[in-house]
């Protein structure tokens, strides 16, 4: 044989090859789904860290109780009212006026506390929550302590 029909034989060799029907694959393994047990029905799934990528035994979720912690703090300028149902409104004394701010809180990383205000222009505020009582705001200036009665 020459180089040339070895060279056509390859080339039909090859060609023969790539339009052969591939094999189906073997079908895959069942896999197997942990069955429920009582213990998993009495630890559900936290689903607002399934949804936000955050452990639900994240240490500002597991020290933060709203009901704890709802009731009214003053710094002696103004006063910051925490509801149990997650809204706040803080009012601050300025020339004998009082102005309102209200919105939303939550917990924050670290164990802190996060005012998000309803109005567009405002900032949200952090605060660090040194207890139940005791709230300090988060550059470390001002601190909250629960009005009594409260």
């Amino acid at each position: 044989m020459t180089r040339r029909t070895l060279l056509l034989l390859a080339l039909v060799a090859a060609s023969a090859t790539a339009c052969k029907p591939e094999e189906p694959a073997a079908p895959a393994e069942p896999v197997a789904t942990p069955a429920t047990t009582p213990a998993d029905a009495a630890n559900p799934v936290d689903a607002s860290a399934a949804v936000e990528n955050t452990p639900a035994t994240d240490a500002s979720s597991a020290t933060l109780d709203s009901k704890a912690l709802a009731g009214k703090f003053d710094d002696g300028e103004s006063v910051l009212e925490l509801r149990a149902d997650g809204s706040y409104v803080q009012t601050l004394q300025a020339g004998g006026n009082p102005i309102s701010t209200d919105g939303s809180w939550s917990a924050a990383d670290g164990g802190g506390l996060l005012l998000d205000p309803n109005s567009k222009s405002a900032e949200d505020v952090r605060f660090q929550v040194v207890s139940n009582d005791e709230l300090r705001s988060g550059d470390g200036t001002r601190t909250f302590r629960r009005v009594a009665g409260q």
